[in-house]
């Protein structure tokens, strides 16, 4: 692979790790938004969504620095296991392949971002 190939693929890679953390990040922030309303006229799910909403964006923020990648993406895979539970529990189908499609990312990213610092890495 010529350095102009690794290149164009770090950036691409990390083009997508920008977007999806600050995908992540801004349906958080409205799951939290949505929860507090809801909270005030009574919505029994507001703990719940809360309690996954705040640290899924914390993970999210996390998820921007590689030495923190892995430990960030085991917070963001249970709290999208959780989610697809609940939303399997009611019926939401789309949310639960939704959730299914933020973990598939997440690994993506990961296991793309270890590939691609192996190639880099001068062989011994």
């Amino acid at each position: 692979m010529t350095r102009g190939s690794l290149d164009r693929r770090v950036w691409a890679l990390r083009v997508l790790r920008w977007a999806y953390v600050a995908f992540i990040a801004a349906a958080s922030l409205d799951a939290v938004r949505s929860s507090l309303t809801a909270a005030g006229k009574g919505g029994r799910s507001s703990h719940l969504v809360l309690f996954l909403a705040v640290p899924e964006r914390l993970a999210a923020r996390a998820f921007l620095f590689e030495p923190f990648e892995i430990a960030a993406g085991a917070v963001l895979l249970m709290v999208y296991l959780a989610a697809g539970v609940v939303s399997a529990a009611s019926g939401d189908v789309l949310a639960v392949l939704r959730f299914v499609y933020y973990a598939a990312t997440a690994v993506l990213i990961v296991v793309a971002s270890r590939a691609q610092r192996q190639a880099a890495a001068p062989a011994a």
